[in-house]
């Protein structure tokens, strides 16, 4: 609750500061007017997680040629900042090296305060070549905590570098305003060719693939308690870890795949995640806890379905699993409208044909 209270407060202080509402339609991009081109692009990001190479190195990769830089091979350093500098140098030089050796359509960038420095987005900026920066956890990270360098180890010293911000949180889009950002409100989105249906029989009635923390425990126990079998891989749980190849044919296999909206410890604060497509896309039932911005990509009880608490989610979980065709109607148009609207490839098209690309 306590930091519920403090991103509240930031945003109305960010609401203060800019002194007037916004539509955030005004910052959607609602057409693909991309060339279809062959790109050349450089992609500069501090760790590249297996969601990363899914959802953006290879959607990008279909779309051009990639030049990748990685800042870190381990992102929990604890000596980062002793290395930041050094990592940025050998950074700038492989963005040289690439520039004069190719003409460069575009840079994406997926980096905040804590990654990149000052000095090199200034650099970055000198080459007058157009420059994107994505950040998917703004609802609570757009600022974060100040770095050793005395960087915000967010977003918020950076943002006005870019050509474009792209965000996933409404109440962001002031905040990059204020800041002298260019934001939009980007489509969040899966791969449908990493994320996709196997045809495979039901073999588990719920299942929830990811780590073990914050209230997951105690809702997966809750329904267990009440007679639900509930089907788990992740750190933290019994089953152990699952592969990614493994964690879509346990989708493909579920009747219930269990999302959840909130994040860490807190269970106050809900964003979106990239499950809340992922799944969709593999043509599966999902449910997750509720949160407005769900409204902005689904219809809630037609595309997904959500929980309010554990015992809603017990008594929906009940519901849909006595329902079969209500739940596989359900699980039909989530995939249906996630793969016509909500694809990682079309995204990415969709903002770099905003840019005339």
């Amino acid at each position: 609750m306590i930091k519920k209270i403090k991103y509240n407060l930031e945003n109305y202080i960010y609401s203060k500061k800019y002194g007037k509402s916004i539509n955030i339609d005004d910052f959607k991009i609602k057409t693909n007017n991309f060339s279809g081109n062959k790109l050349n692009i450089i992609y500069l990001t501090y760790f590249d997680s297996t969601f990363g190479i899914n959802n953006t190195l290879k959607p990008l990769e279909e779309i051009g040629r990639v030049f990748k830089f990685q800042f870190t091979e381990n992102p929990h350093e604890k000596d980062w900042y002793n290395k930041k500098l050094d990592v940025n140098k050998k950074m700038i030089n492989f963005v040289k090296n690439i520039i004069n050796n190719n003409i460069i359509d575009i840079i994406v960038c997926y980096v905040s305060g804590y990654s990149i420095s000052i000095e090199s987005l200034e650099e970055l900026k000198s080459f007058n070549i157009p420059i994107i920066n994505e950040s998917l956890d703004d609802e609570r990270k757009f600022k974060s905590r100040r770095g050793k360098d005395g960087c915000y180890r967010g977003v918020k010293d950076i943002c006005s570098f870019f050509d474009l911000s792209l965000t996933t949180s409404k109440s962001a889009i002031i905040k990059y305003l204020v800041e002298g950002g260019n934001p939009i409100y980007k489509d969040y989105a899966g791969n449908e060719r990493i994320y996709r249906k196997l045809i495979l029989k039901k073999e588990y009635d719920v299942c929830f693939v990811g780590a073990s923390y914050g209230i997951r425990g105690k809702y997966i126990s809750f329904l267990r308690e009440n007679g639900i079998s509930v089907y788990t891989k992740g750190s933290g749980w019994e089953e152990g870890f699952a592969e990614a190849d493994e964690m879509i044919e346990i989708f493909n296999k579920a009747k219930i795949v269990l999302g959840f909206s909130t994040v860490g410890k807190n269970d106050d604060i809900n964003i979106l995640k990239g499950r809340d497509f992922e799944v969709p896309l593999i043509g599966s039932f999902y449910i997750t806890g509720y949160h407005e911005e769900l409204k902005e990509y689904f219809t809630i009880g037609k595309d997904i379905e959500t929980y309010m608490s554990k015992e809603d989610l017990l008594a929906k979980v009940k519901y849909y699993l006595l329902n079969d065709e209500e739940r596989e109607s359900i699980a039909r148009k989530g995939y249906e409208k996630c793969l016509n609207h909500y694809t990682a490839k079309k995204s990415y098209e969709k903002v770099f044909g905003h840019l005339g690309l």
